[in-house]
């Protein structure tokens, strides 16, 4: 898996509507200041932000390339193989989230 520089973070767009946001570093103006673009972010907001906090690491996750958390990687019942039980990278609802492009965008 390549490394990759992502920063999380929680916006509250709304009071007590707090959204996560996954970014990634752009070049900056200056060398005083980093500058950062949206890669992802939940889509709808959240009550409370450590809620928000857990789900964008659980995104973080998913773009790695790894299960979110609860969710086991290749899922196997009793007296199943563990041959293809599904995607283990989608929600059971879908994911909450934007998948922004990585071409120019401007912030949120």
């Amino acid at each position: 898996m390549a490394l990759r520089d992502i920063a999380l973070t929680v916006l509250e767009l709304e009071p007590n509507e707090f959204h996560w946001v996954l970014m990634e570093p752009v070049q900056a103006e200056s060398e005083e200041c980093l500058g950062y673009r949206p890669i992802d972010s939940s889509t709808q907001g959240l009550p409370d932000y450590s809620e928000a906090l857990i789900q964008g690491a659980s995104a973080l996750r998913v773009l790695q390339g790894l299960a979110p958390f609860g969710k086991p990687v290749n899922p196997v019942g009793f007296g199943e193989s563990s041959g293809s039980a599904g995607d283990p990278m989608t929600l059971p609802e879908g994911p909450d989230s934007c998948m922004f492009s990585t071409t120019d965008h401007s912030a949120l």
